[in-house]
């Protein structure tokens, strides 16, 4: 997949619309069983009918297993991430994983006219369906090796390897031989 189509491709065809979905005065024990039944790693938290946040598995690992707290006695609200950090259904995947990537964060909400209508993770854009997955730059193979010194084109990095020792570093330095400086 070309790396600039796919970076212009619409987030929608990435997201979740089938979200789990969580109150806020869930108990993370009743939480973790909804992501469960629902087979995902994070739930969006409503409270009153409105998107309040987000809850995930590592909220539930880290703010509640590794605090030594009972999952049955704390609420989703006292542990989840609020707000809940969004994109417009408009944006692009490029956009998504800008966004992301500056925020530090793996799941976005998707929104239409200020509601919230999928969800966005990061592992949905590169390594769901391959027909899906963006072509991130640094998970694409080059097309060809170039010699970083000359920039003659290699047809792979075993010649490269060896166009190196040969041109620019002459065979036998790397094997000890500094007689050949």
């Amino acid at each position: 997949m070309d790396l600039r189509k796919s970076l212009e491709e619409p987030v929608t065809k990435f997201m979740s619309s089938d979200f789990v979905s969580v109150d806020s005065d869930s108990s993370v024990e009743e939480a973790a069983r909804a992501m469960m039944r629902g087979g995902t790693t994070e739930a969006v938290v409503t409270k009153g009918g409105r998107v309040a946040g987000i809850f995930t598995e590592r909220d539930i690992l880290y703010k509640v297993v590794a605090a030594g707290k009972k999952p049955a006695s704390v609420k989703v609200q006292e542990i989840m991430s609020s707000p809940i950090e969004t994109v417009d259904v408009g944006a692009t995947a490029g956009d998504a994983i800008a966004k992301m990537s500056k925020l530090g964060l793996r799941r976005l909400g998707v929104t239409k006219s200020g509601k919230v209508v999928g969800l966005l993770t990061q592992k949905s854009v590169v390594s769901d369906r391959l027909e899906n997955q963006v072509a991130l730059p640094e998970l694409t193979l080059p097309e060809e090796v170039t010699c970083p010194y000359c920039g003659t084109p290699m047809k792979d990095s075993k010649e490269l390897s060896k166009h190196i020792d040969d041109t620019h570093l002459r065979r036998g330095l790397l094997e000890g031989s500094g007689t050949k400086w």
